[in-house]
């Protein structure tokens, strides 16, 4: 939904970013990022929800930025493997941390890890089989983190926050892996 949103208005997204936007290398800001995503799943574990999310923020944007960064310089396959590698890893560290807080079953953590992974996998599937990375469907990776923030931020006010984000997460992983197999499905022909 978000990487819709983002790509129907590019300029928005350049506006949002441009002051972030330095003269670094983007694989240093991916690895800033991948070490975001492991400080937000030990804040899960730790049950410090509000950091988590912070971190979980964080993750997101230096994640978007490092991309934005490339693309001002001159991006590399290199670059590309360790973003998308980065960020699986990203989303062990915090399933994990989720899955270890004691407030959410295990089972339905990693169940919804496994989707998501799923999901992450057909996009850099259709990269392979048909040389353009595939985003689409109903919930990308901004999608299940915006869900996820929120879910951390609502433990203030709500016990069940994470519970019920982490099955709505798994909920539309689960319709974006079938939307993603099919478009690559037919995308390939006989």
């Amino acid at each position: 939904m978000l990487q819709q949103l983002v790509r129907r208005y590019p300029a928005i997204r350049r506006r949002i970013l441009s002051p972030f936007v330095v003269d670094v290398n983007p694989n240093m800001v991916t690895l800033l990022s991948l070490l975001c995503g492991v400080f937000s799943g030990y804040f899960f574990f730790t049950r410090s929800f509000a950091l988590a999310g912070l971190f979980l923020f964080l993750n997101g944007f230096l994640d978007v930025l490092d991309g934005e960064i490339a693309k001002k310089g001159k991006p590399t396959v290199r670059g590309d493997f360790l973003d998308h590698t980065s960020d699986r890893v990203s989303d062990v560290f915090i399933y994990f941390g989720l899955a270890y807080c004691g407030l959410v079953s295990a089972d339905l953590v990693f169940l919804a890890l496994v989707c998501l992974l799923l999901v992450s996998y057909l996009g850099t599937q259709a990269q392979a089989l048909t040389k353009k990375r595939m985003y689409g469907g109903i919930a990308g990776r901004s999608d299940r983190h915006v869900i996820l923030f929120f879910g951390a931020l609502g433990m203030s006010f709500f016990a069940e926050a994470l519970v019920y984000s982490v099955w709505l997460i798994l909920a539309l992983s689960l319709v974006t892996f079938f939307q993603r197999f099919w478009a690559i499905y037919k995308a390939l022909g006989k």
